[in-house]
């Protein structure tokens, strides 16, 4: 549960930051908060799809094979941490904020065209 509400609030944080910045710039029209939302959301999106991708175990013998190749000519193996032990479990943080960010993009949309 502590894992869930970090996020959380730094979604809701980001979410009151985009309006208070929206109030004192004047422009505090739905379609604007819209795209600053998105815009926001867009970067967490982003970084959460490819740990996401990460790990899944998709690259990982791609990265073993060019580890191979790269450490062929070296006297002692380096150990190498795969990609899917990186992102494993870290993605879901960054899901939670670009869900947050994007969902209230498609509402504020939504509101618009009502």
């Amino acid at each position: 549960m502590k894992n869930k509400l970090f996020p959380i609030g730094i979604g809701g944080s980001l979410l009151a930051i985009i309006v208070i910045y929206s109030s004192i710039k004047d422009s505090l029209a739905l379609l604007t908060l819209s795209n600053r939302f998105f815009l926001t959301g867009l970067p967490f999106l982003i970084i959460g799809i490819l740990l996401w991708i990460f790990s899944s175990c998709f690259f990982d013998h791609f990265q073993h094979s060019m580890h191979q190749a790269f450490s062929r000519n070296q006297k002692k193996k380096s150990e190498f941490q795969s990609l899917s032990q990186v992102g494993q479990g870290r993605y879901s943080f960054w899901m939670i904020i670009a869900a947050m960010l994007i969902g209230a993009s498609i509402i504020c949309a939504l509101l618009t065209m009502i």
